[in-house]
């Protein structure tokens, strides 16, 4: 064995191995005074031992840019009770529990402020006060040397690279304006790239990722060579966040979710990581940072996190939770011992959905084309409320849903019996609509939502025709105007119009900013009204395209859920879908929201089945111990043959089931949070 130091080479599980880790970090800074002065060995080793888990990430070096261990890179905290890292990697490495630390990438106040001329410029040629220039002298002077510095004296197993693709930003530095010119051949003569307006502004943006692109492969390959054992991700590369096809070697894929309403969060970026066939985790945070309007924070329930955790974990993926160190570096106790019941609940799931991959049913896309057009930013989640509220809207009416990007498509777009397309922010590439449009014509069901969308397509040859409504209060000549009082003593202070709509004629929802919608051989999912007994007009087709079928639904009804839930709809979702196709695992009927994913684990099919209901979506619940259950679940399961065994799990107990033509018939009284369907063939 090799000798680091005072340590002992021992290997531990590579990060693919492992399935359940707990995150520390607090972004250390001198004002928290002398590190250390409150870490107890007993208390890292009670930790290990009462929630077992696989890893621990700590903090290392924040966003504020001070290490929180003594680093001679000249940059760590004043004062020092003791060495925190060489105490945290000692206790750890006997526990036999793997060791991350939590590294801030290009998001670094200490470095910028010495180093503006490794700044971000902005296109006024200020600095970015907090964000490194990505083809900066930072990362072969700062990054590697004290990553290298922690594999060869504290022998950690990985790092976690925080405020990398998130921060990106585009840099107006000459350096890079002229070699952007240099390598792409492009004259910008002399007029920056900026705005949407300005030339090359698209190939510009692209450049700028491409070099964050770039430091990422450049930092991890470093890295590998020199520590070949050392794991890396950078925090939300290759996610929704960034949805493209991995391009670096890194050894996982990671993020960290919103710790508000991280349950919908946890079902969108969950299946945006699932797609990229790589190992993965999610991160959610033990407390929330809001109590109504006030900034405050409070630990979640230990079922609020489960059922995070388990939007996660039914996706085939790792699970991490974040829970606060205090400001000495020293881990909060009282929060890890009320996570025993979450360590027990992951690992009791671990051997039925552990590095499952979903079978394929139903997708829905999520551009890389468009998101890239959209985005303020290099990376972020600008307009994800129309992906998100899609995914949580076909979640929550039983579907078994995939997030796909044109990359992924690519080989694999006739394998799935539905595609949605949710509302388009600018548009798709000519040949993306071009092939999900052949998709469709060669027997494959594509549904389009949203006004933009449905333009987009019957641009491009889609047989339907979109008509516009008026969308806003006092909009044209002829524009609705509800005269300022509605006779409750409260004037219209909002400016969408609202519109009724109905899909089975006796119950109404609310739309905003629709479309009406023609076409031939069209079948009417739902129709629209300016008044509730007024002239109802198609705001929801279906039409036969080919050998398969087109439907589209005239409004943004994702985000529009995701923002205020109404019944209606799921329900008309449920019927559109319910009228394509016949998924593998159907739910027939339950008392609340099921979600199903249909995951493949091993050599055996499992049914996942996570509730979805409570109050997770709501800014008026900080916290609340109570997810009331799904009860009285009927599915049915196609199957080529009558299987052997239904087992509940992780109960170990076996259904009944009724098998007739080519499907098994099971009901389940409850599902609390999580429980499975393991198919015994």
């Amino acid at each position: 064995m090799v000798k680091h130091d005072c340590f002992l080479e021992v290997h531990m599980k590579k990060r693919k191995d492992c399935f359940f880790g707990l995150h520390f970090d607090f972004h250390a800074q001198p004002k928290y005074g002398t590190q250390g002065v409150n870490l107890k060995e007993e208390d890292i080793r009670e930790l290990c031992r009462i929630i077992k888990p696989d890893f621990i990430q700590i903090d290392c070096k924040g966003h504020p840019g001070w290490a929180s261990y003594p680093t001679k890179m000249g940059n760590a905290m004043p004062e020092f009770a003791q060495d925190t890292l060489a105490l945290w990697r000692r206790v750890t490495k006997e526990e036999g529990v793997a060791l991350y630390m939590h590294y801030s990438g290009i998001f670094e106040i200490k470095y910028c402020s010495e180093h503006p001329e490794d700044t971000v410029m902005n296109a006024d040629g200020s600095f970015n006060v907090s964000t490194v220039r990505s083809d900066s002298k930072y990362v072969d002077e700062l990054l590697i040397p004290q990553l290298s510095e922690l594999a060869e004296k504290y022998d950690i197993d990985g790092v976690w690279i925080d405020g990398d693709c998130w921060r990106a930003r585009a840099d107006f530095h000459p350096e890079t304006l002229a070699n952007f010119e240099k390598e792409t051949g492009i004259d910008l003569g002399g007029k920056l790239p900026a705005t949407p307006a300005d030339p090359y502004y698209d190939e510009y943006r692209e450049y700028n990722r491409e070099l964050f692109r770039r430091y990422v492969r450049h930092y991890v390959d470093v890295l590998h060579e020199r520590f070949p054992n050392l794991q890396i991700a950078s925090n939300w590369a290759f996610s929704d966040h960034m949805p493209e096809k991995v391009t670096a070697n890194v050894d996982f894929l990671s993020g960290d979710l919103n710790p508000s309403n991280s349950f919908n969060s946890a079902r969108y970026a969950a299946r945006a990581l699932a797609q990229q066939n790589y190992p993965w985790d999610l991160m959610s945070w033990n407390f929330r940072r809001e109590i109504g309007q006030y900034s405050a924070v409070i630990a979640k329930h230990p079922k609020q996190i489960m059922q995070e955790a388990a939007a996660v974990i039914s996706l085939g993926g790792a699970y991490q939770n974040y829970v606060m160190q205090y400001f000495d570096g020293s881990p909060n106790m009282t929060d890890i011992r009320n996570l025993t019941s979450l360590a027990e609940f992951v690992k009791e799931r671990k051997p039925f959905c552990f590095r499952g991959t979903p079978i394929h049913q139903a997708a829905l896309l999520l551009s890389t084309y468009d998101r890239n057009r959209e985005a303020p930013l290099l990376y972020s989640r600008t307009g994800f409320e129309r992906v998100m509220g899609m995914s949580a809207l076909l979640c929550d009416v039983g579907q078994s849903l995939e997030i796909v990007c044109e990359h992924t498509l690519e080989n694999t777009i006739n394998e799935y019996q539905m595609i949605v397309v949710p509302e388009l922010y600018c548009g798709l590439a000519p040949q993306t609509v071009n092939s999900l449009l052949e998709y469709a014509r060669n027997g494959g069901r594509l549904v389009l939502v949203g006004k933009n969308t449905c333009n987009i397509f019957a641009n491009a040859g889609a047989p339907i025709t979109v008509s516009s409504c008026t969308e806003y209060f006092g909009e044209g000549e002829k524009a609705y105007d509800n005269g300022g009082d509605t006779g409750h003593a409260a004037t219209a202070s909002k400016k969408h119009k609202p519109y009724y709509f109905t899909s089975d004629e006796r119950t109404f929802g609310i739309a905003f900013s629709p479309c009406k919608l023609s076409a031939d051989s069209k079948k009417t999912e739902a129709y629209i009204s300016e008044a509730l007994l007024g002239k109802r007009e198609d705001l929801a087709i279906t039409l036969p395209f080919g050998s398969g079928s087109i439907t589209a639904i005239g409004f943004d009804i994702g985000s529009q859920y995701l923002r205020a839930t109404q019944y209606n709809q799921r329900a008309l979702m449920r019927q559109i879908t319910d009228g394509l196709y016949t998924p593998k695992v159907r739910v027939e009927s339950a008392c609340g929201l099921i979600e199903v994913t249909l995951l493949q684990v091993g050599e055996k099919q499992t049914v996942q089945l996570v509730n979805g209901g409570g109050a997770h979506s709501y800014p008026s619940c900080a916290t609340d111990d109570h997810i009331p259950p799904v009860l009285d679940i009927t599915l049915s399961i196609e199957l080529d043959k009558k299987p052997q065994k239904l087992i509940l799990q992780p109960e170990n107990r076996e259904l009944e089931f009724e098998y007739k033509d080519g499907r098994a018939y099971v009901e389940i009284n409850r599902v609390d949070i999580h429980s499975i369907i393991e198919i015994c063939n």
